[in-house]
């Protein structure tokens, strides 16, 4: 069965106040982004929206700038913003920069620019990750999926994939991996603005998580770990982790009842809107009300979104599940869907 994500958004939502009143597991809300560099700044849609955000009336404030750096640009210490030339940018597309809204979460650097004409170019980088390694795992995730995405000649590597008018422009530039999102944007416009990486950004240089991220102490009971495999259908098939969605220190994406004992029991991830999962899933449910027997199949609701989470194709219903005794692990069915979890949290 199909639906829209949204749907599944909203139940997930309502089922994590629910749970987090029961069993005490899960993550929390996600931290709002730092302030842009607009007086006002608007928040950009999430996800891969096709509408673009209704840009200011007349009487907003006057169009800001984005940072500009000069010479070559390390993204790991530069503002989100300012790896990118956005005044180099606004003369590509044609249009006056109207607002910036930077976020550098973990080791992912995102900056969204809107400009005139209801415009906007959403830019990403990956700061940990060797980019030919981020790039295939992206591109081996779109042939699952059947998307088409074309080669350009750019940078060390780089495709292109057209949706609905919408334009995505995968790349590694001098071993970087990073994305641009083009809405409202033609083809080579976004292939142009690609290119401004080029003689821009140093070279990659190999580093830790734990130097791009301080390791917080996780109180207990907090969600450390998770794991969802998903044996069968083919085209469903594959092992997600927090890790691999890169949601680890983001709260609010992923949540696991760690006790039996939880009415609702649940065990969900949310891929971050916007971003190709690592898988062909990119959001996963699984919910159980009236509580569970534990190494006995129960009663449950198995939801698991193909794609994008924002724009995800939703199969699954209802089937069984079989928790185990500490209430972490267990298997999952619901027709052809079989697959199996675990969940690890802090003591």
């Amino acid at each position: 069965m199909q639906r829209t994500a949204h749907h599944l958004l909203l139940l997930l939502a309502v089922l994590f106040i629910l749970s987090a009143c029961t069993s005490g597991g899960g993550a929390g809300a996600p931290t709002q982004p730092p302030a842009g560099n607009a007086t006002t700044p608007t928040q950009p849609p999430a996800g891969n929206a096709t509408t673009p955000t209704q840009l200011p009336s007349a009487a907003s404030p006057a169009p800001t700038q984005a940072p500009v750096a000069a010479g070559p640009i390390n993204p790991r210490t530069s503002e989100p913003c300012a790896v990118l030339n956005a005044e180099a940018m606004a003369g590509i597309v044609g249009s006056s920069l109207i607002t910036t809204v930077p976020l550098k979460s973990g080791f992912i650097l995102t900056c969204s620019y809107e400009f005139g004409d209801q415009k906007r170019i959403d830019f990403e980088m990956d700061l940990l990750n060797p980019g030919k390694e981020a790039y295939d795992r992206v591109i081996a995730s779109q042939a699952t999926s059947g998307a088409t995405v074309e080669p350009v000649n750019l940078g060390d590597v780089a495709a292109v994939k057209e949706r609905s008018g919408d334009v995505s422009l995968y790349m590694v530039v001098n071993g970087w991996y990073a994305v641009l999102y083009g809405y409202g944007i033609e083809r080579q416009t976004v292939i142009d603005i690609g290119r401004l990486l080029t003689d821009r950004v140093i070279a990659f240089t190999p580093t830790s998580l734990g130097d791009l991220v301080p390791t917080p102490v996780p109180q207990p009971g907090t969600l450390i770990g998770m794991e969802v495999v998903i044996e069968t259908p083919k085209e469903m098939a594959g092992v997600t982790t927090l890790e691999s969605l890169k949601i680890v220190s983001i709260a609010g994406f992923a949540m696991c009842s760690s006790t039996p004992l939880a009415d609702p029991f649940i065990v969900t991830f949310i891929a971050p809107p916007g971003q190709d999962p690592p898988t062909p899933v990119g959001s996963f449910s699984l919910v159980v009300n009236g509580g569970v027997t534990v190494n006995q199949p129960t009663p449950a609701r198995i939801d698991v979104g193909l794609g994008r989470s924002d724009a995800a194709e939703m199969r699954g219903g209802e089937g069984t599940v079989i928790v185990a005794a500490d209430g972490k692990s267990g298997t999952f069915e619901a027709g052809q869907i079989k697959g199996r979890w675990t969940c690890t949290v802090s003591e």
